[in-house]
Protein backbone atom coordinates (compact mmCIF):
# COMPACT_ATOMS: atom_id res chain seq x y z
CA UNK A 1 0.00 0.00 0.00
CA UNK A 2 2.99 2.77 0.98
CA UNK A 3 4.43 1.60 -2.35
CA UNK A 4 0.95 2.37 -4.35
CA UNK A 5 1.42 5.73 -2.54
CA UNK A 6 4.24 6.35 -3.79
CA UNK A 7 3.32 6.54 -7.27
CA UNK A 8 5.00 3.56 -7.89
CA UNK A 9 4.98 2.05 -11.13
CA UNK A 10 5.45 -0.98 -13.61
CA UNK A 11 8.73 -2.18 -13.53
CA UNK A 12 8.88 -1.75 -17.44
CA UNK A 13 7.72 1.50 -17.61
CA UNK A 14 9.88 4.59 -17.29
CA UNK A 15 9.20 7.46 -15.00
CA UNK A 16 6.95 10.13 -16.38
CA UNK A 17 6.69 14.01 -15.67
CA UNK A 18 4.09 14.35 -12.65
CA UNK A 19 1.16 16.81 -13.48
CA UNK A 20 -1.34 18.12 -11.17
CA UNK A 21 -4.56 16.23 -11.05
CA UNK A 22 -6.76 18.84 -12.36
CA UNK A 23 -4.67 18.44 -15.58
CA UNK A 24 -4.88 14.62 -15.54
CA UNK A 25 -8.01 14.13 -17.96
CA UNK A 26 -6.80 16.20 -21.05
CA UNK A 27 -7.80 15.70 -24.46
CA UNK A 28 -6.50 12.50 -24.99
CA UNK A 29 -7.08 12.28 -28.73
CA UNK A 30 -3.27 12.75 -29.46
CA UNK A 31 -2.50 9.24 -27.82
CA UNK A 32 -5.70 7.03 -28.88
CA UNK A 33 -3.93 5.60 -31.95
CA UNK A 34 -7.30 5.48 -33.63
CA UNK A 35 -8.87 3.09 -31.13
CA UNK A 36 -12.47 3.37 -29.96
CA UNK A 37 -13.49 5.44 -27.03
CA UNK A 38 -13.91 2.61 -24.01
CA UNK A 39 -17.84 2.20 -22.30
CA UNK A 40 -17.20 2.10 -18.84
CA UNK A 41 -19.94 1.49 -16.23
CA UNK A 42 -19.30 1.63 -12.40
CA UNK A 43 -21.55 1.83 -9.48
CA UNK A 44 -20.62 4.92 -7.23
CA UNK A 45 -20.19 8.86 -8.18
CA UNK A 46 -16.67 8.70 -6.19
CA UNK A 47 -15.54 5.70 -8.66
CA UNK A 48 -16.77 7.52 -11.97
CA UNK A 49 -14.31 10.50 -10.82
CA UNK A 50 -11.40 8.73 -10.31
CA UNK A 51 -12.30 6.29 -13.55
CA UNK A 52 -11.96 10.29 -15.43
CA UNK A 53 -9.27 10.91 -13.90
CA UNK A 54 -6.87 7.84 -15.07
CA UNK A 55 -9.14 7.64 -18.46
CA UNK A 56 -9.58 11.03 -19.58
CA UNK A 57 -11.19 11.35 -23.16
CA UNK A 58 -10.74 7.97 -23.83
CA UNK A 59 -13.74 6.83 -21.37
CA UNK A 60 -17.27 7.43 -21.79
CA UNK A 61 -18.68 6.88 -18.06
CA UNK A 62 -21.50 5.36 -16.85
CA UNK A 63 -22.55 5.71 -13.33
CA UNK A 64 -24.97 3.10 -12.21
CA UNK A 65 -26.19 4.26 -8.42
CA UNK A 66 -27.56 8.55 -8.96
CA UNK A 67 -27.22 11.47 -6.41
CA UNK A 68 -29.25 10.80 -3.39
CA UNK A 69 -29.84 7.26 -3.84
CA UNK A 70 -28.74 4.86 -1.31
CA UNK A 71 -25.94 2.60 -2.19
CA UNK A 72 -26.83 -0.25 0.40
CA UNK A 73 -30.15 -1.00 -1.08
CA UNK A 74 -30.28 0.65 -4.58
CA UNK A 75 -30.05 -1.95 -7.61
CA UNK A 76 -30.07 -0.96 -11.19
CA UNK A 77 -32.88 -0.20 -12.99
CA UNK A 78 -34.12 -2.01 -16.47
CA UNK A 79 -32.63 0.97 -18.15
CA UNK A 80 -29.69 0.89 -15.96
CA UNK A 81 -29.08 -3.05 -16.96
CA UNK A 82 -29.00 -1.74 -20.44
CA UNK A 83 -26.44 0.25 -20.03
CA UNK A 84 -24.20 -2.72 -18.64
CA UNK A 85 -25.08 -4.18 -21.45
CA UNK A 86 -23.24 -1.85 -23.44
CA UNK A 87 -20.37 -1.60 -21.54
CA UNK A 88 -16.61 -2.80 -22.18
CA UNK A 89 -15.75 -2.62 -18.82
CA UNK A 90 -17.36 -2.63 -15.42
CA UNK A 91 -15.26 -1.28 -12.57
CA UNK A 92 -16.95 -2.16 -9.21
CA UNK A 93 -16.35 -0.84 -5.78
CA UNK A 94 -16.50 -4.68 -4.12
CA UNK A 95 -16.41 -4.88 -0.25
CA UNK A 96 -20.40 -6.36 -1.03
CA UNK A 97 -21.75 -2.93 -2.21
CA UNK A 98 -22.66 -4.37 -5.56
CA UNK A 99 -25.31 -7.44 -4.23
CA UNK A 100 -26.65 -7.53 -7.39
CA UNK A 101 -23.70 -7.62 -9.50
CA UNK A 102 -24.57 -11.65 -10.45
CA UNK A 103 -27.77 -10.05 -12.54
CA UNK A 104 -25.73 -7.94 -13.89
CA UNK A 105 -23.19 -10.43 -15.59
CA UNK A 106 -26.47 -12.73 -16.97
CA UNK A 107 -27.15 -9.50 -19.43
CA UNK A 108 -23.20 -8.80 -20.69
CA UNK A 109 -21.39 -12.15 -19.86
CA UNK A 110 -18.15 -10.31 -22.08
CA UNK A 111 -17.63 -7.66 -20.25
CA UNK A 112 -14.68 -7.43 -18.17
CA UNK A 113 -15.79 -7.05 -14.34
CA UNK A 114 -13.02 -4.90 -12.24
CA UNK A 115 -13.21 -5.61 -8.87
CA UNK A 116 -11.19 -2.34 -6.99
CA UNK A 117 -11.39 -3.38 -3.64
CA UNK A 118 -8.86 -6.59 -4.70
CA UNK A 119 -5.89 -6.01 -2.16
CA UNK A 120 -7.64 -3.50 0.21
CA UNK A 121 -7.57 -4.56 4.03
CA UNK A 122 -11.40 -4.79 5.14
CA UNK A 123 -12.81 -3.53 8.11
CA UNK A 124 -16.09 -5.11 9.59
CA UNK A 125 -19.80 -3.17 10.20
CA UNK A 126 -21.77 -4.04 12.70
CA UNK A 127 -22.93 -8.06 11.63
CA UNK A 128 -19.98 -9.05 10.35
CA UNK A 129 -20.18 -8.13 7.10
CA UNK A 130 -17.50 -6.50 5.09
CA UNK A 131 -17.41 -2.16 5.19
CA UNK A 132 -17.82 -1.21 1.55
CA UNK A 133 -16.92 2.34 1.83
CA UNK A 134 -13.54 1.73 0.80
CA UNK A 135 -13.11 4.90 -0.84
CA UNK A 136 -13.26 7.15 1.62
CA UNK A 137 -9.96 6.27 2.88
CA UNK A 138 -7.02 7.73 0.93
CA UNK A 139 -5.14 4.66 1.47
CA UNK A 140 -7.63 2.08 -0.42
CA UNK A 141 -8.62 4.43 -2.69
CA UNK A 142 -4.97 4.10 -4.03
CA UNK A 143 -5.33 0.21 -4.41
CA UNK A 144 -8.50 0.95 -6.12
CA UNK A 145 -6.76 3.71 -8.55
CA UNK A 146 -4.18 0.82 -9.43
CA UNK A 147 -7.13 -1.79 -10.22
CA UNK A 148 -9.02 0.81 -12.36
CA UNK A 149 -5.34 1.47 -14.47
CA UNK A 150 -5.16 -2.49 -14.81
CA UNK A 151 -8.57 -2.88 -16.02
CA UNK A 152 -8.52 -0.09 -18.60
CA UNK A 153 -5.21 -1.23 -19.52
CA UNK A 154 -6.31 -4.64 -20.07
CA UNK A 155 -9.34 -3.22 -22.52
CA UNK A 156 -6.96 -0.59 -24.29
CA UNK A 157 -3.43 -1.58 -24.07
CA UNK A 158 -2.96 0.81 -26.72
CA UNK A 159 -3.22 3.78 -24.49
CA UNK A 160 -1.11 2.01 -21.42
CA UNK A 161 1.44 4.71 -21.57
CA UNK A 162 -1.22 7.13 -20.94
CA UNK A 163 -3.49 5.44 -18.41
CA UNK A 164 -0.70 5.16 -16.23
CA UNK A 165 1.14 8.75 -16.37
CA UNK A 166 -2.54 9.21 -15.33
CA UNK A 167 -2.76 6.74 -12.56
CA UNK A 168 1.33 8.04 -11.33
CA UNK A 169 0.17 11.98 -11.15
CA UNK A 170 -3.30 11.27 -9.34
CA UNK A 171 -1.52 9.01 -6.60
CA UNK A 172 1.10 11.65 -5.98
CA UNK A 173 -1.58 14.05 -5.03
CA UNK A 174 -3.41 11.22 -2.92
CA UNK A 175 -0.08 10.92 -1.42
CA UNK A 176 0.64 14.18 -0.58
CA UNK A 177 -2.80 14.58 0.95
CA UNK A 178 -2.94 11.48 2.79
CA UNK A 179 0.53 12.63 4.19
CA UNK A 180 -1.27 16.05 5.42
CA UNK A 181 -3.99 14.75 7.22
CA UNK A 182 -1.22 12.25 9.00
CA UNK A 183 0.57 15.45 10.32
CA UNK A 184 -3.01 17.26 10.91
CA UNK A 185 -4.51 14.44 12.85
CA UNK A 186 -1.71 13.76 14.97
CA UNK A 187 -1.56 17.26 16.44
CA UNK A 188 -5.11 16.72 17.86
CA UNK A 189 -5.56 15.63 21.53
CA UNK A 190 -9.29 15.01 21.04
CA UNK A 191 -9.93 12.35 18.22
CA UNK A 192 -13.47 11.56 18.46
CA UNK A 193 -16.33 12.66 16.02
CA UNK A 194 -19.88 12.06 15.70
CA UNK A 195 -21.64 10.28 12.66
CA UNK A 196 -25.14 9.75 11.36
CA UNK A 197 -23.87 7.24 9.41
CA UNK A 198 -20.72 5.41 9.79
CA UNK A 199 -19.27 5.88 6.62
CA UNK A 200 -15.97 7.15 7.74
CA UNK A 201 -14.59 4.23 9.33
CA UNK A 202 -11.54 3.86 7.26
CA UNK A 203 -10.20 7.07 7.19
CA UNK A 204 -10.82 6.85 11.40
CA UNK A 205 -8.60 3.79 11.36
CA UNK A 206 -5.91 5.22 8.74
CA UNK A 207 -5.23 8.81 11.18
CA UNK A 208 -6.06 7.03 14.69
CA UNK A 209 -9.63 8.68 15.20
CA UNK A 210 -12.81 7.42 17.00
CA UNK A 211 -15.66 7.86 15.05
CA UNK A 212 -19.47 7.48 16.68
CA UNK A 213 -22.62 6.94 15.05
CA UNK A 214 -25.69 7.86 15.67
CA UNK A 215 -27.33 4.86 14.16
CA UNK A 216 -27.38 1.47 15.49
CA UNK A 217 -27.22 -1.38 12.90
CA UNK A 218 -28.38 0.62 9.68
CA UNK A 219 -31.10 1.52 12.06
CA UNK A 220 -32.43 4.78 14.22
CA UNK A 221 -31.28 4.78 17.65
CA UNK A 222 -33.08 4.20 20.83
CA UNK A 223 -33.41 6.48 23.47
CA UNK A 224 -30.89 4.67 26.01
CA UNK A 225 -28.15 4.78 23.35
CA UNK A 226 -29.00 8.60 22.47
CA UNK A 227 -28.74 9.58 26.00
CA UNK A 228 -25.50 7.99 26.70
CA UNK A 229 -24.22 9.23 23.32
CA UNK A 230 -25.27 13.10 24.17
CA UNK A 231 -23.43 12.16 27.62
CA UNK A 232 -20.52 11.32 25.72
CA UNK A 233 -20.40 14.15 23.62
CA UNK A 234 -20.73 17.06 26.22
CA UNK A 235 -18.12 15.10 28.67
CA UNK A 236 -15.66 15.51 25.22
CA UNK A 237 -16.97 18.63 24.20
CA UNK A 238 -17.80 17.52 21.10
CA UNK A 239 -20.02 20.05 19.06
CA UNK A 240 -20.25 18.84 15.71
CA UNK A 241 -22.25 15.87 13.92
CA UNK A 242 -21.68 15.28 10.32
CA UNK A 243 -24.41 13.56 8.28
CA UNK A 244 -24.61 12.35 5.20
CA UNK A 245 -27.35 13.91 2.69
CA UNK A 246 -28.11 10.44 1.73
CA UNK A 247 -30.20 9.49 5.02
CA UNK A 248 -32.72 11.32 6.86
CA UNK A 249 -31.21 13.25 9.99
CA UNK A 250 -33.33 13.80 12.15
CA UNK A 251 -31.91 11.68 14.91
CA UNK A 252 -29.20 14.06 14.54
CA UNK A 253 -31.15 17.45 14.80
CA UNK A 254 -32.22 15.90 18.24
CA UNK A 255 -29.20 15.37 19.45
CA UNK A 256 -27.63 18.73 17.97
CA UNK A 257 -30.57 20.47 19.91
CA UNK A 258 -29.06 18.69 23.48
CA UNK A 259 -25.74 19.32 23.00
CA UNK A 260 -26.47 23.10 21.52
CA UNK A 261 -23.90 21.31 18.36
CA UNK A 262 -23.91 22.14 14.51
CA UNK A 263 -24.80 20.27 11.70
CA UNK A 264 -22.34 19.65 8.82
CA UNK A 265 -23.28 17.93 5.47
CA UNK A 266 -20.40 15.31 4.60
CA UNK A 267 -21.37 13.54 1.44
CA UNK A 268 -19.80 10.63 0.84
CA UNK A 269 -20.67 9.83 -2.59
CA UNK A 270 -19.40 13.21 -3.97
CA UNK A 271 -17.93 12.26 -7.87
CA UNK A 272 -14.36 15.39 -7.15
CA UNK A 273 -12.81 12.76 -5.17
CA UNK A 274 -10.02 14.44 -4.16
CA UNK A 275 -11.49 17.95 -3.41
CA UNK A 276 -14.30 15.87 -1.19
CA UNK A 277 -11.47 14.14 1.06
CA UNK A 278 -9.66 17.68 1.22
CA UNK A 279 -13.03 19.10 2.67
CA UNK A 280 -14.21 16.37 4.81
CA UNK A 281 -10.44 16.21 6.44
CA UNK A 282 -10.45 19.89 7.09
CA UNK A 283 -14.04 19.69 8.64
CA UNK A 284 -13.00 16.82 10.69
CA UNK A 285 -9.86 18.68 12.01
CA UNK A 286 -11.93 22.00 12.64
CA UNK A 287 -14.84 19.45 14.56
CA UNK A 288 -11.97 18.26 16.94
CA UNK A 289 -10.29 20.32 20.02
Amino acid sequence: MAAILSGCISEDTEPSEKMPADEIAVNASQLNNGSDVISVATTISPLAGLISLIGGDNVEIATIIPPGAEPHTYEPTPSQMKEITNADIYIMNGAGLEFWMEKALLVNEDMLVVDSSEGVEMLSEEGGNADPHIWLSLQNAAIQVDNICNGLIQVDSANRDYYLRNRDALLEEMKALDREFSQTFAAKENKTFIVFHPAWSYLARDYGLVQVPIMEEEKEPGPQYLASLIDMAKKNDITTIFVDPQFNPKSAEVIAREMNATIVVLDPLAEDYLQNMRRTGEEISKSLK
